[in-house]
């Protein structure tokens, strides 16, 4: 079967046989008069050909194998989104647009300046893009080809820049128009839709919410080789609460409310809100929030919103405990890393240590819940010296399991701590754990038959 990237060589041989002497050029350029031109054209064609490399990757290793120098490549070969990588400094590629935003932003010398932003995707991936000019003349859903663009990255996130140097036009592609990228047909003029916290999710961007920020604290990280102060804490609304990191100094102050526009979303243990340069605050004079005292009790979700949302930082659920997991009661872990020791593993710098690894249900869904030693220990009355004794005496672990799921098994717990969604579910790491109120025992015991029965 061909590549992908062979058929898309082929294409551009094909398609653009009368243009494939610009590529020689550019190659020229590049390594000067070290070779003919129809051997350039014959190894170009046998890397496309037979290698199945990308025409852009088959141009730099070309000029790479010679000595030339491949920043001064100019004319790219066209790529999937997914091939783009940051810090290219002309890339070509077909997309469909997703969505536009206009900015106002200002520029180094004081002045003010339009540009447009959003996210443009193919059947391979989407990426965010910046255009750079007041002069946008595409909608939310066109299919457009973008030549001579450049990207960078800022924090993992790679963003085309469409310059002075680029060149941006409407296309027809029947495949790309067809292709489903939940389109969002916003109106260029108009700002992003304000959210809640509870609806923030990875991979938002030109984010607007009205926040009260709960805490703030300064930290010391080294980027390229230069100390930078950022800032993080959490933040919240009447919905929710969740981290965030600002990447500039906005002057925020714990305590009080803003309105926040063009903030973006990234993921650590659950979405953090990130701040950046463009990022404004508007401090708010009044504001219906809740105060900083009424987040201390913690702000209830469901399982199925945490998982909806891929967790959050802080965050009380309640439910009943359906299931004691394998991994549960006496277990070691390492005295220097803390790492889970399992069995065959050696134990030689092991201490013991107590867990609970159990199935949470509150209805809405599940989540595997763990317990540390502190709660384990207040739930099942006997602290680490006593299990290991109890242990001991009963020769094994089993007898301790059975006690931890007589305490236990079908239990309302109210748990407050942090949770996390990844490719194996909804994980809940609790900090402080208390019995459960005014839960719906008889709806729950129905569930959990039903669950039994498959």
């Amino acid at each position: 079967m061909e590549s992908e990237s062979k058929k898309q060589g082929d294409a551009l041989m094909q398609e653009n046989e009368p243009n494939f002497e610009k590529h020689i050029d550019d190659i020229v350029k590049a390594i000067g008069d070290k070779l003919e031109r129809n051997v350039i054209a014959n190894e170009l064609k046998r890397y496309v050909d037979e290698y199945g490399i990308d025409l852009a990757t088959a141009k730099e290793s070309i000029v790479r194998k010679h000595y030339g120098n491949p920043n001064e490549l100019s004319v790219a070969g066209e790529k999937l989104l997914a091939q783009v990588g940051p810090g290219e400094s002309s890339v070509s590629f077909k997309a469909k647009i997703v969505s536009v935003y206009k900015k106002e932003i200002n520029t180094k010398e004081g002045s003010k300046k339009t540009i447009y932003e959003g996210e443009i995707g193919d059947a391979s991936s989407k990426l965010r893009y910046t255009f750079w000019d007041d002069e946008f003349k595409f909608q939310p859903n066109d299919v457009v080809e973008i030549s001579n663009a450049y990207t960078k990255s800022w924090n993992d996130i790679i963003t085309v820049n469409i310059g002075d140097r680029a060149v941006m036009k409407t296309i027809q592609d029947n495949d790309l128009k067809e292709l489903d990228l939940g389109i969002v047909t916003n109106n260029n003029a108009q700002s992003a839709q304000e959210l809640e916290v509870v609806n923030l999710k990875p991979g938002m961007r030109n984010v607007s919410v009205k926040l009260r920020v709960i805490d703030v604290e300064p930290r010391k990280i080294n980027i390229k080789g230069e100390e930078k102060t950022i800032f993080g804490g959490n933040i919240g609304d009447q919905s929710g609460t969740c981290r965030f990191t600002s990447w500039e100094d906005h002057k925020i102050v714990a305590g009080k409310a803003y309105a926040v526009e063009n903030a973006y979303v990234k993921e650590f243990n659950g979405p953090d809100l990130q701040f950046g340069e463009y990022t404004k605050f508007t401090e708010l004079e009044e504001d219906d929030l809740p105060s900083l005292s009424d987040y201390e009790a913690g702000m209830n979700y469901t399982l199925a919103q945490l998982d909806e949302r891929n967790g959050a930082s802080d965050a009380v659920v309640e439910g009943h405990v359906f299931n004691i997991r394998e991994g549960s009661g006496l277990i070691f872990r390492d005295k220097e890393t803390k790492r889970l020791i399992r069995n065959g593993d050696d134990r030689k710098n092991a201490e013991p240590d107590l867990r609970v690894k159990m199935i949470f249900d509150d209805g809405s869904g599940s989540c595997t819940a763990y317990l540390n030693r502190e709660i384990t220990e207040k739930l099942i009355g006997r602290d680490l010296d006593s299990c290991l004794e109890f242990v001991k005496e009963n020769f094994g672990p089993e007898a301790l399991l059975e006690e931890m799921e007589d305490a236990l098994l079908l239990k309302p717990l109210k748990l407050r701590g942090f949770a996390r969604s990844d490719e194996y579910g909804l994980s809940f790491f609790a900090k402080s754990c208390e019995a459960a109120t005014e839960i719906d025992v008889p709806n729950a015991a129905r569930q959990f038959l039903a669950a039994l029965e498959g």
